[in-house]
């Protein structure tokens, strides 16, 4: 028989409860080769974890969990993870009033999924979101798609620290391929701008996220810089720290 390892019986026995077949504790112990006290233990820890299980009354002593639960285990891919923590990012910063109760915990499982070198990036990405004066009548008509401004590859440039390689629309339409270092998102509600330094200008640079096209993130990390090296670019557009 195989040996299962503590996670590996958890997976099981959770699998099993959350299963139409009843769990009947000594029938446990035989399939996974260990004593009853072991798996009265799995199941304590299964309850810890917050599965909520509950003995059931009859013959075999038998256990389920309740039958309002629903919340199972789900996969998430990279960039799915940064999605979520550049969002919560945001929503802090945005809308500090309406926190989520547990938004430090799902922070931490999700920040649990990449390096420590990683985290540290990660972890000081809410100070470069800056929020600034409401946007012009006439920059909010030009703006052509809210809710697509900040795509998945100026999250991963921003939150990692990483060279973003662009093409970039002006406003008279013109395009010109960019290497950007994304130090600052800055949101003039509705619109999200880009604040860079820019590696064609040799300068710095604020950018409107929703003309940023043809997005490719770059193995080349950067060090993030102050606001203050780059307050100027963002003249007439006055931005406030959250």
């Amino acid at each position: 028989m195989q040996i299962l390892t503590r996670l590996e019986r958890l997976d099981r026995l959770e699998s099993w409860l959350k299963s139409d077949d009843p769990l009947i504790l000594r029938d446990a112990a035989t399939e996974l080769g260990v004593s009853l006290r072991t798996i009265h233990r799995d199941l304590e820890l299964l309850r810890e974890r917050g599965v909520p299980v509950e003995s059931e009354r009859g013959r075999g002593g038998g256990v389920r969990v309740s039958s309002g639960w629903g919340i199972g285990r789900i996969t998430l891919s990279r960039q799915e993870v940064l999605d979520l923590l550049v969002g919560l990012a945001i929503g802090e910063v945005t809308h500090g009033a309406l926190q989520m109760g547990h938004a430090d915990a799902v922070r931490r499982k999700l920040m649990g999924t990449f390096s420590h070198v990683e985290q540290r990036r990660i972890a000081a990405m809410r100070k470069r979101i800056r929020v600034g004066a409401r946007a012009s009548t006439a920059m909010f008509a030009s703006l052509a798609e809210m809710a697509r401004q900040v795509g998945d590859e100026i999250k991963e440039a921003f939150a990692l620290n990483r060279l973003l390689s662009v093409q970039y629309c002006d406003q008279q339409g013109r395009r010109t391929k960019r290497r950007i270092e994304l130090h600052f998102l800055v949101l003039n509600p509705p619109v999200w701008y880009a604040v860079c330094w820019d590696h064609l200008r040799a300068d710095m640079r604020a950018f409107r996220c929703d003309r940023i096209e043809n997005a490719t993130v770059t193995e080349t990390a950067f060090t993030p810089r102050s606001w203050a090296d780059f307050a100027h670019t963002m003249d007439g557009n006055p931005t406030r720290e959250v």
